[in-house]
């Protein structure tokens, strides 16, 4: 034989001699276990999502069968594909050896997909729960997550907001340069109307309404977001000096800000370290644009302990946003020319809290100042929903009829939080309901996560995400001034390339390794392309979990051999 023609044939061990395989069960100390784990991503994200498995069928080019398996746990890809803080991204296997996996981004594109392809989710329907009523206090993200798991198990939900389109803090808190509205509105129409949800807008929510909720409806879910302003210091109302970060962005994605203006102001100062606050300043440039308006952020910490996105930090940079950090405002008073005067002291960061972050504490105690037309505080914000569910919200001769009633979720339960924490909250406020209907429940069996060292690095080519993946948009100046989109989603090409360079840790994808390289014949493939071992065969020689390079097969304790 021709040596030369060897070289392409694969390193693997196949009997050609038409001799049975010889069942060497019996020498096995250790046996193989071929199980599904936990990858870092899915283990992060909020929302559960089974990131490997979507990100193997988009590499295959099955985008519609990707998209379902997503939205199973997050039905609003495009929107946490834009706004998620991409907990999933942190502990990517990948981060060590090349780059992250850019899984927000391959996110975003497929939410577009779906809207452009119009998929629409199947619905899930319960006998039980068809006959169920339930009521969604809150639009926003948690509301309008809940509603979409239970109108998809057949309950007759309704939503209702007090503002005049849903959404919530996505529709008035994000400004249309991070979420275009109408692609939004598309995401809501699609998973929560067509499904049957209905929503009653600009309609009051109090005491009073959630007890009428709770005797018209069989079951109440409150999701009311963080729509409170935070106090920075005592400043009375009339005098008008500092004004709410959360609010102005209302007023932008209302388009009534004319009362504030913002496009005379030369300077204005915001307050805070997270994204409303540079979401704040990025809209004040925009407003102001014509008058070459300067916008500064004033945060009493460094750089680093910021909250805010870095991606976001970095663009706001770039269009002109200033930064003053370990800076800390104590007073506000106007000046005789109507400017604000902000009499600030310098921070120094201290020894680290519970929490891990360090403490801030005054440097000096020496006040300065800093002169603007303009301030807005964006310091945080806290939920209302204690003016709806307290001790004195519901009569204590029916509290108990009416808690029993009562789900809350996102915000109204655990405070401010990520958009994706708070879509998984309300997800999970929709399984409560379904449970408490149908009785049953679900337990899902933990798994143990896969990490880094587990990965066989040598079977994967190193593969950098495409630059291209996270460039802006060249905007014009009018496309700048109208809030337009100041990234780009990527194009089915580049989401196919980026989803092959998922490792796809802990999920099989049938790649076939552990079956060619089996010395012993052991491994049989099934007809869905799963996986199962004849320990007859398998002398426990571990080769299959070597060239398993996602670490989905492991190896019991070691057992002991039987002389008889």
């Amino acid at each position: 034989m021709d040596v030369k023609k060897l070289k392409n044939f694969p390193a693997i061990s196949i009997s050609v001699t038409g001799t049975p395989p010889t069942p060497t069960g019996t020498w096995r100390r250790r046996t193989p276990v071929h199980q599904e784990r936990l990858s870092p991503c899915t283990d992060l994200c909020p929302c559960a999502g089974n990131i490997p498995t979507w990100m193997d069928l988009i590499a295959k080019g099955n985008l519609d069968a990707a998209w379902r398996e997503l939205t199973d746990e997050n039905p609003f890809p495009l929107i946490t594909g834009r706004v998620c803080y991409r907990f999933c991204e942190q502990e990517c296997n990948r981060k060590g050896f090349d780059d992250r996996v850019s899984v927000g981004a391959v996110e975003r594109f497929l939410g577009e997909y779906a809207i452009k392809h119009h998929l629409h989710p199947s619905a899930q329907l319960n006998q039980l729960m068809t006959p169920v009523t339930v009521a969604v206090i809150g639009g926003g993200p948690a509301g309008l997550s809940a509603a979409h798991f239970l109108a998809r198990a057949g309950c007759d939900v309704t939503i209702f907001d007090e503002n005049e389109e849903l959404g919530g803090l996505l529709r008035y808190g994000i400004p249309a340069y991070r979420l275009p509205k109408k692609l939004l509105e598309q995401e809501i129409s699609s998973m929560v109307i067509e499904l049957g949800g209905k929503a009653q807008m600009r309609a009051r929510v109090d005491r009073d309404a959630l007890l009428r909720a709770c005797e018209k409806f069989d079951h109440v879910v409150v999701a009311l977001g963080a729509h409170k302003t935070r106090a920075l210091f005592h400043v009375r109302e009339e005098e008008n000096l500092l004004n709410s970060g959360l609010d102005f962005l209302s007023m932008v994605s209302s388009g009534r800000v004319d009362g504030l203006k913002v496009e005379h102001a030369e300077h204005v100062c915001v307050i805070g370290g997270g994204n409303t606050a540079i979401d704040v300043a990025r809209s004040v440039l925009r407003l102001g644009q014509k008058s070459g308006t300067k916008v500064t952020i004033m945060y009493r910490r460094s750089e680093e302990e910021m909250p805010a996105h870095k991606d976001e930090i970095a663009v706001a940079k770039r269009e002109g946003v200033r930064f003053v950090f370990l800076t800390s405002p104590r007073h506000i008073i106007r000046r005789e020319d109507g400017k604000r005067e902000l009499r600030c002291v310098r921070m120094i960061l201290g020894e680290s809290d519970e929490s891990g972050r360090r403490r801030v504490e005054e440097a000096d105690g020496v006040e300065f100042t800093i002169t603007c037309d303009l301030a807005f505080s964006a310091i945080g914000e806290s939920s209302d929903v204690a003016a709806i569910i307290s001790e004195t919200a519901l009569p204590h001769s029916e509290e108990d009829v009416y808690l029993e009633k009562v789900v809350c979720a996102g915000d109204a339960l655990y405070g401010p939080r990520s958009v994706s924490e708070a879509i998984a909250s309300g997800k999970e406020a929709a399984k409560a309901i379904i449970r408490r209907v149908t009785g049953v429940h679900h337990d899902v069996a933990s798994k143990d996560v896969v990490r880094e060292q587990e990965i066989k690095f040598h079977y994967l080519a190193k593969l950098r995400a495409n630059p291209n993946i996270f460039l802006e948009h060249q905007l014009t100046q009018k496309g700048f001034r109208d809030f337009a989109e100041t990234t780009r989603t990527m194009t089915r090409e580049m989401a196919e390339k980026e989803a092959a360079r998922c490792i796809n840790c802990g999920t099989c994808i049938a790649c076939n390794r552990c079956f060619d390289f089996c010395p012993d014949v052991s491994i049989i493939k099934m007809a869905d392309n799963s996986y199962t071992i004849n320990t007859d065969m398998c002398k426990g020689c571990g080769l299959c979990a070597d060239v398993c390079e996602r670490g989905v097969i492991v190896f019991d304790d070691m057992e002991e051999v039987n002389d008889d």
